[in-house]
Order: structure tokens, then sequence, then C-alpha cells
């Protein structure tokens, strides 16, 4: 699963535009702005969006207002107001570098990456030595597993500006993921050194090596959590950061304390109740009769493989051993299989809407929804014989696969409940993981997936195999064969080299499959004492010892 992400880097100008009419309030539009701009630098949004709202009472069509306004939308995580107030600004004025920035970087957060590079490669013809642009650049081909081409955009706006901490920590990013883990760490040093409080460097530092005793990162890490200015989301890394270093230093009570720390100030208000009630509806609903009365739906296609499981149960490990042979690509976690679920009315509040869509579903429908999400693969790789997404929560949407592709793989990772559990907590995944919050729940939602789990092994007429996480790591070669073999293709040395694979791996283990396998990760729980007591409460039977 995804971490959490950086911070954007959307350009905001130090100053407002040369003198227009005034205000309605009398006072001349670019000191308004200018007083927007100085209020937003300070994190004060509604006192900012004031400011620009006023502007654009008196001037609807001020393209800078309408720019700002989209900055602060998206500091909001409203990317499609970001999107709207953007496209205006851009409409207004074409040939304003800084604009086009913005609204590529704000596609970038949507996740409409061909809009994206549009508007950021328009942005740096129209300046080259915009680092912002040139960083976005970077990012949206890091979002699609192209380091190499990422790196390039990042060094490109590191020879115009050296100094520049997004450039630098993007670079430190991608160097990790293309398994260049030594630059990596050189570039967030950089960074500290210029900024010895930068949140971001700090995070990548250490997650970019393992921690020996006295690391002076963690004097650092504390030094910025002391500091009054210092946001709640910042502090969220930061407790992730010392965590990290204290796991890596051998001190788990202090470590655990951080990462509970961290997750007390996310917030995050998971509903387990609403989240029971909508596996309860598909446990009752998609049974095996549903799918028999439905065969033959989709788009026949055996390229697609979907690996799925828990967050943190082996699934970049799987990918990454299929990924390491020649006839297959890893695409990495992919969205596309919940955006088109999405047509069918899931994730909407009432739980029942997704299971009444299904039940309606026609062959045309389904065959469409197969062919976009076969030629979303032909976009990634266009010649492998099988194509994987490693999206681990599309185990929820194995009966919506079986409709639409009833001829892909499925490959399902489990990992003993206690360690899989509580790799999750210590990691920091995006605010869509909620049940990571707090032990008790992430025990609950886990018991939920393996009952959904069960249930699909019953009823599903997809193929699945099963890749435990403890055999694969005692018998790296007979788990590897099986798989192999179970995807249809014939044996490659190169997948027990999975290690000497070189593709971008985004996920929190990108450190770990750079490694020979290694087993130091089974019942790691156990180093964490009494205070795990909530998960393996919450997990019951599961929490064997």
């Amino acid at each position: 699963m995804p971490l959490m992400p950086r911070k954007q880097p959307f350009a905001v100008p130090a100053q407002a535009p040369a003198p227009t009419p005034s205000a309605a309030s009398g006072e001349p539009v670019e000191k308004t702005l200018q007083r927007g701009i100085d209020l937003q630098r300070q994190s004060r949004f509604p006192e900012a969006e004031f400011c620009y709202q006023t502007v654009l009472r008196q001037q609807p069509k001020n393209a800078m207002a309408l720019n700002l306004m989209g900055t602060l939308a998206i500091e909001a995580k409203q990317s499609a107001t970001a999107i709207e107030y953007m496209e205006k600004a851009v409409k207004l004025d074409p040939g304003n570098a800084i604009f086009r920035n913005n609204l590529g970087n704000a596609y970038n957060v949507s996740g409409d990456i061909e809009k994206a590079r549009k508007h950021l490669r328009k942005a740096v013809e129209l300046d080259g030595r915009l680092v912002e642009a040139l960083c976005n650049l970077g990012r949206s081909y890091r979002a699609e597993l192209k380091g190499d081409i990422a790196e390039g955009f990042y060094r490109r706006a590191l020879d115009v500006d050296p100094r520049s901490l997004a450039a630098l920590n993007g670079m430190g990013d991608v160097l990790i993921e293309i398994g260049r883990p030594a630059e990596a760490v050189g570039c967030f040093e950089q960074a500290l050194a210029i900024d010895k409080g930068s949140v971001e460097a700090l995070a990548g530092l250490a997650q970019a090596r393992k921690a020996p005793k006295g690391d002076p990162t963690l004097v650092l890490v504390h030094a910025r959590l002391d500091l009054p200015y210092t946001s709640n989301g910042e502090r969220v890394v930061l407790h992730h950061a010392a965590g990290k270093i204290l796991n890596d230093q051998g001190e788990y009570p202090a470590a655990i304390r951080h990462f509970t720390k961290a997750k007390a100030i996310s917030g995050n208000d998971f509903d387990i109740v609403r989240h029971t009630e909508l596996y309860d509806s598909f446990v009752e609903h998609f049974d095996a009769d549903f799918f028999a009365e439905r065969r033959g739906l989709g788009d026949q296609s055996e390229r697609p493989v979907f690996i799925v499981g828990m967050p943190r149960s082996g699934t970049t490990l799987t990918e990454q051993i299929c990924a390491s042979h020649p006839d297959v690509y890893g695409a990495g976690e992919l969205s596309m299989i919940r955006a088109l679920a999405g047509e069918l009315d899931f994730d909407k509040l009432d739980p029942t809407a997704f299971v009444k869509a299904m039940r309606s579903l026609k062959p045309a429908k389904a065959k469409e929804l197969g062919g976009k999400f076969l030629a979303y693969l032909r976009q990634r790789d266009g010649k492998a014989m099988r194509v994987i997404d490693k999206m681990p929560h599309n185990y929820e949407l194995l009966a919506f696969i079986s409709l639409i592709l009833p001829n892909a793989r499925i490959v399902h990772c489990s990992r003993d409940a206690m360690d899989n559990c509580v790799s999750c907590f210590t990691h920091n995944f995006s605010e869509s993981h909620g049940y990571n919050a707090d032990l008790t729940k992430l025990g609950l939602y886990y018991r939920q997936y393996e009952r959904l789990m069960q249930h699909w092994a019953n009823v599903i007429p997809l193929r699945m195999h099963d890749m435990p996480y403890e055999e694969t790591v005692a018998n790296l070669d007979a788990r590897a064969r099986g798989l192999i073999a179970f995807l249809g293709l014939q044996w490659d040395d190169a997948c027990l080299r999975f290690h000497e694979t070189e593709r971008t791996v985004k996920t929190p283990s990108r450190w770990q499959v750079r490694q020979p396998i290694y087993a130091s990760s089974v019942k790691r729980w156990k180093l964490y004492g009494e205070a795990l007591d909530p998960l393996r409460a919450a997990l019951g039977p599961l929490a064997a010892d």
C-alpha cells in the first residue's frame, strides 16, 4: 500500500501581480492578493480564502485569484474543485507557467496522469527553469513505476537549483524505489544540510537505511517535533520516522510508543460497523448460485493477474518474484478495478447499492468493464503474457473481477495475523486505510478480511493460489515454482533472484525486496510485549502464540 504522500510542490507566487483596479473594500487588488498569499504561507487558509474571494467578487475573471483558490482547494483535499478553479485560470492566461504547473499537479493528485503531463510539459516549455514543474513531471512518472524517467526530471530540477528541497527529497524517494538506497541517503542528507527540520528529508532518511545506534537523525526528529509550529500532519510523519529509527535500533517499547502517538494524532475515524455490514451483504448475496447463474460474462482474457491480501502480507515480495520472469510485467498497485467498480456504485454509503448493481449487471456492460481494464493494462505494457495488479484490497472485489474478467488469476497472500497487523501499524499508510489508526480496529478489520476471504474461497469460480508468507520465506524454491506454474508459464531461474530485478517499487516493502529472502520478520510481534494486548484481544482466536 502506498505511504502517506509528500507535500505537493504547487507554486504559490512570492508576490502578487502588478497593481490593478481596487477591490470593493478599497484596498488595491494586488495588496489583497499579497495578504492572502502571506496568510496561505502561514497555513491560515480560511483567512487566505477570504482575501481571494474578496478579489473574485469584484473581478470574477482574475486569473491569479482563481489559481490561488485552486491551491487552497488542494490543501482541503478537494482536487475536483481545485481543477475547476485552475482550468479557469489557465484559460484566462494560457502562457502562465505557474498556472500550468499547478493545474498539472492537481491532475497528478486526482490520478489523471495524461492530463497532468500535458500541462506540466507546457509549463516546462514556457519556463524551463520552473523547478516545481520538473519535480511534478518526475512524480507523474513515479506513479507509473517509470523511475528511470522520473530520475531524469529530478536531475534537471537539481541542475536548475541544487538546493531545491522538493527536488532533493523527490530524487531520494525515486532512488529508493529503483533500488539505489545509498544514493538516496546522500540526497536526504543534502536536504538536511540545507534545512535540518525538513520533515520530508527526515522521513526519507529514516526509510532509506537501517539506523545505527546513536543515529543523529533521531535527535533532529525530536527537535522538529518540539517546534510549536509543527503541524499535526507533520507530527504523524515524524513519529513514524522516530518509530522506524528506534525499531532499527532494537528499542521496541519506545518505537511502539511513537507509532501509537502517530496513530492517535492522525485521528482517522474508521466505521468498523458499516464496514462489517458491507461484508455481511457480500456474504449473503454473493453465493455459489450467484456466480453459477452468471457464467460466461465479461472479457475472457487470461492476461490479468491479481495479487490480493492484507497490506504487509507479502504482496510486494510475491509480485517481485513474478515480475522477475521475462513473460510477466508487474504494474504495481493499480486503482483501476476500484474505479470500474465505482460504475456499479461501489463505495456508496448504502452497503447494499453495490450488491443491487451487481445483480442487474448486463453481459454487454460486464464485457465493457473488462475491456476497459485490459485497455488500461495495455497502456502500462503491451507485450507481457501476464500483467500483475498487486493492489492488496482488491480482495474485496473478487466477485466483481469474476464477472468482468472470469479467466483472471488470483494470488492470495496471507501471513500470521499478529505479524501482519503489527507490520501495518508500524507503517504510515494513506488516509484511505483508516482501520490502521488503532490496534483494536485493526484487529477487528483483520477478522473481517479473514471472514470474507474464507467465503470467496468457497464460492468464487476464479482460479486462486495461496502464498502463505511464512512458507514462502522458509522454502522459496518450492513456493516460487508453484507460483509460476499457477501463472501458466515455464519456470525461469531469475524468479529466485528477485532481489536483482531492476524495476521501480513504490510500496513500503521497496527496501526489503532488494534483499535476498530472510525470515527475521516471522513472529516479530513478540518483541513488543504488552503494548499489543488490544490487538490480541481484537483478533481473538486468530492471535495464535
